[in-house]
């Protein structure tokens, strides 16, 4: 496999946009543009791409704007640069037309994960008529307190600034995730139920950390985005999504926010959909320790779809 780092320039503020690119050694079957979670970055998704590389799909992921090597300065690590949830997706975009630029014969697929998730919806929203199938993987579930939480995290911003680290915030976002587990003693727990693997998401320096007020409001942004039956134009019906989530993923509500998640873009008129949930298994279904069950059902779907 060939794997290909370079750097494109955001058409929103002249951000430079890390990228990372894993092509493989057989015929190419399609393309894969894929999105992180929050407070992580694009090289954790190296082993996800090579699976699915080693299938025959072109693999094509960035650093979000604030994330990982998408940043000015050390200091902006979580911080959106202002430009919402709006510019994630243009980001994305700029990706996508690269790599299309480099196979213009082949389909374009989207694969996200939690927050990258959000982030495929909001992009079907505005470029679907472009995209032959989805993976949403661990989708958040729809929360009806997200109006409230932007209008608060719109008033912090006034007060403290856009750069400032609210740690109560940070909690109020994820601390009932945790909850469920608190007899393990991490924070992190709600990830996976490896316990190693939240070990070492603890230990890792570019995880977890606590995102600045303007970088949770993108985030609210592209929540009641994604769950915004306004907006939708020029999207494929008859596009295969699939959506996996672990059943005991708080964030995604396991089988019933699947389940939601699926009646939500059957109500949009998708009739393509489809849902799974997996005993035992939390919010990493890449990481988690038979995520190669998980994996091998994405890639049967990617199969069928090229």
């Amino acid at each position: 496999m060939k794997r290909t780092e370079f750097t494109l320039i955001s058409p929103v503020d002249a951000l430079p946009i890390s990228c990372l690119m894993v092509e493989p050694e057989t015929a190419v079957k399609g393309l894969l543009l894929m999105a992180h979670g929050l407070m992580e970055y694009k090289e954790r998704y190296i082993p996800l791409m090579e699976a699915f590389a080693q299938n025959g799909f072109v693999c094509a992921i960035n650093d979000q704007r604030g994330y990982g090597k998408s940043v000015r300065s050390k200091d902006d690590e979580g911080f959106s640069y202002g430009a919402g949830a709006k510019g994630v997706i243009r980001d994305m975009r700029l990706l996508a037309e690269e790599v299309v630029k480099r196979y213009p014969t082949k389909k374009l697929f989207l694969y996200g994960h939690s927050m990258g998730a959000l982030c495929v919806i909001d992009y079907l929203k505005q470029y679907g008529g472009e995209v032959s199938g989805a993976i949403l993987a661990s989708l958040p579930a729809n929360n009806p307190a997200v109006g409230a939480g932007k209008a608060y995290l719109k008033l912090r911003k006034r007060l403290k600034g856009a750069h400032f680290r609210d740690e109560s915030v940070s909690k109020l976002m994820t601390s009932n995730y945790s909850a469920r587990f608190k007899d393990e003693a991490s924070p992190f727990s709600w990830l996976n139920s490896d316990r190693e693997k939240v070990k070492e998401y603890e230990a890792d320096p570019g995880c977890g950390n606590l995102g600045t007020i303007d970088g949770y409001l993108t985030v609210l942004e592209l929540l009641s985005d994604a769950y915004d039956k306004k907006g939708w134009t020029g999207y494929n019906q008859l596009m295969p999504i699939f959506i996996a989530a672990g059943a005991d993923d708080p964030c995604a509500d396991g089988e019933k926010g699947a389940s939601s998640g699926e009646a939500y873009l059957k109500s949009l008129g998708f009739a393509r959909t489809e849902h799974k949930s997996y005993l035992g298994m939390r919010h990493e279904l890449h990481n988690e320790l038979n995520s190669a069950v998980p994996i091998g059902d994405m890639i049967s779907r990617l199969n069928s779809w090229a």
